[in-house]
């Protein structure tokens, strides 16, 4: 009788636990079909504070702001305040370029060796260097070696210095092979603009791109009035990154002004040359092809997007339009937890406004295969679920000794401790690349919920299992 009614209050717990993950399941499917998808694409990601600019066709923009610029002070996000958009500023370099370009003062298939007067692209027995130029560079694919921006301490070298000091040099020959270079190709197009104008670059910005466009809140400062917090994981306030290369990853903007530029990229591709927007010569990789410090995306309906994300860490920004529908749109936040927000709010955006979703082939790939082990990994979760229930339901599991629920316990914590560690603390990325405030748990898919569901399901059930039971089939007569 005990036995019995032991067994029927397992199989309660364990369908009360199922029903508690299907209800919660059903719960956000409901909330995500919702109509407004940037409030509730916010409210999925949650980062400390996003600011969001949505140019409409007839030239209005609308504003939708979330959350703190400061955490501490309750400061509230608005349209002026100020964040990092890291990785768009290569857009706005390439952009300045082009402008230089049109003047007839620079010429994409020049040798870069050619303008450069205060440091120079060291030659090579390998390769050829007077293949590097601009159209090389802001198309990653000038054969540069890497480097980041960690580790300077003040006061902060110049870009020659820093050239120097990371010894940039060719490892193959330009022209041939794609490869993402995050500061250093873009670094030389502002060695470029200040050899050649003789101007500061941040200056020559400023007095050419910013202030004609009445981009007044837009600078390369790493300080100031109404600026933003960048937080690192699930909110931890973080210092700013010294940019040298500013060229490739240190403006600052709001989303005011961010909008404006975009709208002038707008009328620059429908009124210039466009060759800023052609997709270049072997550039094809796993994100796509790349044109000319933005990224053309063919979607579905025949129309043709332009893009660039930014992320540093602490910051996250996208930056998308539509020159066709004359729309657009710009994402600034200053969370790590927004990762993956700005690429699916970019998707969503192309699905109400240009009439198709925008898809970035890698950040889709990356999904569609997370997605795949969590499926698979669900049905197997589910089939050993279902295997113990009927087990348990036909009397075919006893009752043993409690000890060995206690290991199972033990070796669940110290997996969960060992997972937690890895993935939700600075450590690996301290080991590895000597860098603080970076936590692999904001370069999963925001369906990690899903995983994490399915390994609690397991490993409660599991537990339970052993806490019990033991398998032993009845003798039949």
């Amino acid at each position: 009788m005990e036995k019995e009614s032991n067994r029927k209050r397992m199989v309660s717990a364990i369908i009360g636990v199922f029903a508690i993950a299907l209800l919660a399941a059903v719960m956000f499917l409901y909330s995500s079909n919702k109509k407004d998808y940037v409030s509730q694409i916010d409210k999925k990601y949650r980062p400390v504070g996003a600011s969001v600019a949505l140019i409409e066709s007839d030239g209005s923009i609308t504003f939708e702001n979330f959350g703190y610029a400061n955490k501490k002070e309750k400061t509230k996000v608005t349209e002026d305040t100020k964040f990092k958009i890291a990785s768009i500023s290569k857009t706005v370099t390439s952009y300045a370029v082009m402008q230089l370009v049109d003047h007839g003062i620079l010429d994409l298939d020049t040798p870069v060796n050619n303008y450069l007067t205060s440091w120079k692209i060291p030659d090579s027995k390998e390769y050829d260097v007077d293949k590097v130029t601009l159209r090389t560079l802001m198309s990653h694919t000038a054969g540069l070696s890497k480097s980041d921006e960690v580790g300077y301490e003040e006061p902060l070298p110049s870009v020659a210095e820093a050239m120097e000091m990371r010894d940039i040099h060719l490892i193959r020959e330009p022209g041939t092979e794609f490869e993402y270079s995050e500061f250093v190709a873009c670094g030389i197009c502002q060695l470029v603009i200040e050899d050649v104008t003789g101007m500061k670059f941040e200056d020559y910005m400023k007095q050419n791109v910013f202030e004609p466009l009445g981009m007044y809140d837009t600078s390369y400062d790493n300080k100031g009035s109404n600026f933003a917090i960048p937080y690192a994981g699930y909110g931890k306030e973080i210092s700013i990154t010294p940019i040298v290369m500013n060229g490739a990853g240190g403006v600052t903007t709001t989303a005011n002004d961010l909008s404006k530029f975009a709208k002038k990229l707008i009328r620059y591709k429908n009124e210039g040359s466009g060759e800023m927007f052609e997709i270049q010569k072997n550039t094809k990789s796993a994100g796509g092809e790349y044109a000319l410090g933005i990224i053309p995306r063919k979607l579905s309906n025949g129309k043709t997007v332009y893009e660039h994300n930014g992320t540093l860490t602490g910051w996250n920004a996208q930056l998308v339009i539509s020159p066709e529908d004359n729309t657009g749109m710009v994402v600034l936040t200053n969370s790590d937890q927004a990762y993956y927000m700005t690429y699916e709010l970019m998707e969503k955006w192309g699905e109400h406004v240009v009439g198709a979703s925008i898809e970035d082939p890698l950040m889709s790939g990356i999904n569609q295969a997370f997605y795949r082990i969590i499926i698979i990994l669900g049905v197997l979760v589910l089939v050993y679920i279902i295997y113990f229930a009927l087990q348990l339901k036909k009397n075919r599991l006893e009752r043993i000794d409690n000890r060995k629920w206690k290991i199972r316990l033990g070796i669940s914590i110290a997996g969960v401790s060992l997972y937690l560690f890895f993935f939700y603390t600075e450590i690996p990325f301290l080991w590895m690349y000597g860098q603080k405030n970076n936590y692999l748990y904001t370069f999963f898919p925001s369906g990690r919920i899903w995983l994490y569901l399915e390994m609690i399901l397991f490993l409660v059930v599991w537990v339970m299992k052993g806490h019990y039971y033991r398998n032993k089939i009845k003798k039949t007569a």
